[in-house]
């Protein structure tokens, strides 16, 4: 099939998510791309596997064909339209969001880029992409998570932008948290300190502006009910609500699944004044987790479906990636 003729059959297979989108609101997303790597060996970084020769043997055609699903998510989630804001975990740097949004028909919708380098020991870093006749960029800086105990521990930054959607001002805090890897009761406390982070920048945001329309998306490693969640909902002074899951298609339970059970660590977090009907607004209280068929695949061994990754383990599966990408609609 002709890449033209595929790309009209793909918007036509998702007309539900392509029609949620209209001229009077916009859409605001977040997605874990697992890896989204250049081929180049960086002498500056220790960890090197996803070059030709490293681990992962991540050659050019393999980089390519990641290019290329992560365009297709990108356009399949944006509809006509194109998605105004989407924020990125596990980017490697900011030349593969500039060959993302160069090299692929992206390029035809003037994105630009939000991103700077966080000190996670694999390199990986969170950054945003952003249509400039609907998103205008007022302040954009990088949120340390430090670890009081440990001088030397690192993790992904935070990414803060405030910026003009609609007419309206809105603060966007992306996240990745720290893993559960080394088991969840080892790390528990790392997401916390992130948690705690985060806080300290929402109640000065709130402090600021009483009426501010904050939104919080990321990786969170943890569920809604989990203690670093709840830290955040709770421990601030700024009130927050965890918006609820509803998934676009049916297809899965979650946006991440290990072994037979699905967990929710992709999550969209708001504050009360999202909810007014002035200005800027949610008409619901609701994230869309997007699980489109082409992003899973049949689980021949816990039953059901699993994500079309990328990777499992070292072992190349060509997918698209190991999360589901969430969002929510904004309205005049």
């Amino acid at each position: 099939m002709k890449p033209f003729i595929r790309h009209i059959v793909l918007m036509l297979f998702l007309l539900p998510a392509i029609f949620g989108i209209s001229q009077n609101s916009d859409r605001i997303a977040f997605y874990n791309v697992e890896n989204f790597f250049d081929t180049k060996y960086d002498s500056t970084k220790y960890f090197n596997g996803f070059t030709p020769e490293g681990d992962h043997h991540w050659t050019k055609t393999r980089y390519y064909k990641k290019r290329q699903h992560i365009y297709k998510v990108i356009a399949a989630l944006g509809g006509w339209n194109g998605v105004s804001v989407m924020g990125f975990a596990e980017l490697e740097n900011r030349s593969i969001l500039t060959d993302l949004i160069s090299n692929t028909p992206l390029s035809k919708l003037d994105y630009g880029i939000i991103h700077f380098e966080s000190p996670d020991k694999r390199g990986i870093d969170v950054g945003m992409i952003y249509l400039k006749n609907r998103f205008k960029p007022i302040e954009a800086f990088p949120i340390r998570v430090k670890n009081p105990d440990n001088p030397k521990w690192t993790t992904r930054d935070i990414l803060f932008v405030k910026g003009v959607l609609q007419e309206d001002t809105v603060y966007i805090f992306y996240n990745h948290w720290p893993s559960r890897y080394g088991g969840m009761m080892n790390t528990v406390a790392l997401r916390a300190l992130a948690a705690k982070t985060l806080i300290h920048s929402v109640d000065s945001v709130c402090r600021a502006d009483t009426a501010a329309k904050v939104f919080i998306l990321g990786d969170f490693n943890d569920n809604p009910e989990d203690k670093s969640i709840q830290l955040l909902l709770h421990q601030g002074n700024c009130t927050l609500e965890e918006l609820a899951p509803d998934f676009d298609f049916g297809n899965t339970k979650g946006t991440i699944k290990h072994n037979t059970d699905w967990a929710i660590f992709d999550q969209i977090i708001v504050s009360p004044a999202v909810f007014s009907t002035g200005g800027l607004h949610l008409k619901d209280h609701f994230m869309h987790i997007f699980d489109a068929g082409f992003l899973l695949m049949d689980d021949s061994k816990n039953l059901g479906k699993k994500l079309n990754r990328t990777f499992t383990g070292f072992t190349y599966s060509g997918g698209y990636s190991d999360h589901l990408p969430v969002y929510v609609d904004v309205y005049k």
